[in-house]
């Protein structure tokens, strides 16, 4: 069932064309013997080698040729190589050893790219037409194939409508500003943080979009309490880190933050309060009116200057609130103290033939087995508690995290399933489980999680919720995405916009953890680390504060 959740996903075309590749070179290799002394038989036997390259070079014509064409060829080449290569058959095949050695090759490269084709991307390629036909086009794709219109309940024909009256101005003027700020949008509506826009022809579109943020030396950060202070000073202000911020320019930093529109999105608004609060701090003009509190209690107001930066410090402040920096001393497990061990699960990727074994079967041994080995090699050191950290965490596989998962419980545990969208119905494929394996269930197992935690790392963080003894927390819930990616459209432009194909279900039928149009988080953390000043100011000076927290936590669990 795996399978046929593949093609339903990345569709059909590719996986015939290589399989059919596969089939008559098997018939060519047979009949070549049997063709070959007869001149007129092995002249008919070379031409039919060719009509695989035949049938590739018309797909080319036809879904590759145009604009993007470079951008677009990579996705194709599962079923371009097989295809020249039965029809340099015969050639290859001429001298002994050469033929010997060709003919098993030929085959398992038509055998490898017929599996490739089944997770290549899915394309749709516009890049031809007019703005306008181009913009329509894209919106009836989505309308028609994107996998949660109706769980976000996306109003197309309003889209249609904002879209195209930027686009029109595009036209008219020659300028591609107001296009690509169409497309942007239409991105940016679905929150959906596997969507991503992509403009070759004009990189710094999303530069100019930085740029509109200035520095006025300091960040926002909103604490528990409601208070939101300054973060991330420049030495040299009259304001000091952690002091409390009541205005900016005026208005109530709560009011003035809900008006922000960040230059990127998160999926959940909860998120995406802390991003506006990071980028208020660079509204403004030439100079700002920053109203706070000093450390007698008084408010006062001061006007701050615009700095020059080459970078924004609106991103290095959320760098260092998501602990998104390079670390030197960084290792991917260690202990802590005496007890307690630390694991850091960045990536849900193993090697790329045991993650598609692991996806095809729903049991990713491999993973299991690489966890086992650290897990035994950490308790052989005195680990009695664990911390896994899964902050940052970019996704991949969500099998690697059920296989994971699994060493920590002896009961089987439903995870997800795959699914395919029957009309505008999710349908259910096949259900995928969290083993029973167990074999460190005996320890104390605390997970670190955050926003920037996504994909199969937000399957992570549910998957070990739902077994007992296992506790999840964060500053932030994570990003709240869990769907398949695999979609891309080309526009004129040079435009590229990606956006998941792969339905993935929970229990209830519903996508599994991405959020509906309510953008509420539904893998949500069992605790909520708490953010005072005090923490706010460790997290400012590069200590890791979840971490400390977390070892007292598991610490005071006995």
């Amino acid at each position: 069932m795996e399978i046929i959740h593949l093609l339903y996903a990345f569709g059909v075309t590719g996986f015939a064309l290589t399989l059919f590749f596969l089939l008559l070179f098997i018939l060519l290799a047979a009949l070549r013997k049997k063709y070959l002394p007869d001149k007129k038989k092995a002249a008919a036997w070379k031409a039919f080698c060719f009509l695989p390259l035949l049938i590739a070079l018309l797909h080319c014509i036809l879904f590759a040729a145009g604009p993007m064409f470079l951008h677009i060829l990579p996705f194709y080449l599962p079923i371009y190589i097989p295809a020249l290569l039965i029809a340099l058959y015969p050639l290859l095949s001429v001298k002994k050893p050469l033929r010997l050695a060709c003919t098993p090759l030929v085959f398992t490269a038509c055998l490898v790219c017929s599996f490739l084709s089944l997770y290549s991307d899915r394309i749709s390629d516009y890049s031809d037409q007019s703005l306008s036909k181009a913009y329509l086009s894209l919106c009836d794709l989505f309308e028609r194939s994107y996998i949660l219109s109706d769980w976000k309940k996306t109003d197309y024909n309003r889209l249609r409508e904002e879209g195209l009256a930027l686009i029109r101005n595009s036209e008219q003027s020659g300028d591609l500003t107001d296009y690509y700020r169409a497309l942007d949008l239409f991105v940016e509506s679905f929150h959906d943080g596997h969507m991503d826009l992509t403009i070759y022809d004009k990189p710094e579109y999303f530069m100019d979009k930085y740029k509109s943020f200035h520095d006025y030396g300091l960040s926002l950060l909103t604490l528990d309490d409601g208070t939101t202070i300054a973060v991330n000073v420049d030495e040299g202000l009259p304001i000091k880190e952690g002091d409390i911020i009541t205005r900016w320019n005026g208005v109530p930093v709560d009011e003035a933050a809900a008006a922000v529109a960040p230059p990127f999105t998160t999926p959940l608004t909860e998120n995406e309060k802390i991003l506006k609060m990071f980028f208020l701090a660079g509204t403004g003009e030439e100079s700002v009116t920053v109203t706070y509190l000093n450390p007698d209690g008084e408010e006062l107001s001061i006007e701050l200057e615009r700095s020059e930066r080459p970078l924004s410090r609106a991103s290095q402040s959320l760098n260092l609130f998501t602990h998104s920096y390079y670390e030197e001393d960084f290792a991917e497990y260690k202990m802590l103290n005496a007890d307690t061990a630390y694991l850091a699960v960045e990536i849900e990727e193993i090697d790329p033939l045991s993650d598609a074994l692991g996806y095809v079967t729903g049991d990713h041994k491999a993973a299991r087995e690489k966890y086992r080995s650290i897990l035994r090699g950490l308790r052989n050191e005195g680990m009695r508690k664990l911390v896994i950290d899964a902050r940052n965490n970019s996704g991949g596989y969500d099998e690697v995290a059920t296989a994971l998962a699994s060493l920590f419980t002896r009961e089987k545990i439903y995870a997800f399933s795959l699914g395919c969208m029957d009309g505008h119905s999710p349908k259910n494929l096949t259900d995928h489980y969290v083993l029973p394996d167990g074999e460190f269930s005996d320890i104390k197992v605390l997970v670190l999680t955050n926003m920037g935690c996504s994909s199969a790392g937000d399957g992570l963080v549910l998957y070990l919720s739902r077994i007992d003894g296992i506790t999840v927390a964060g500053l932030s819930d994570p990003e709240g995405i869990n769907q398949e990616t695999g979609g891309r459209a080309y526009l004129p432009g040079g435009v590229e916009i990606c956006y998941p194909v792969g339905l993935i279900l929970d229990a209830d039928g519903n996508p599994n953890i991405d959020c509906d149009d309510t953008r509420m988080s539904r893998n949500s953390v069992d605790i909520k680390i708490p953010l005072d000043r005090e923490a706010a100011l460790k997290i400012f000076r590069r200590e890791d504060y979840e971490l400390e927290w977390a070892v007292e936590t598991l610490k005071k669990s006995g």
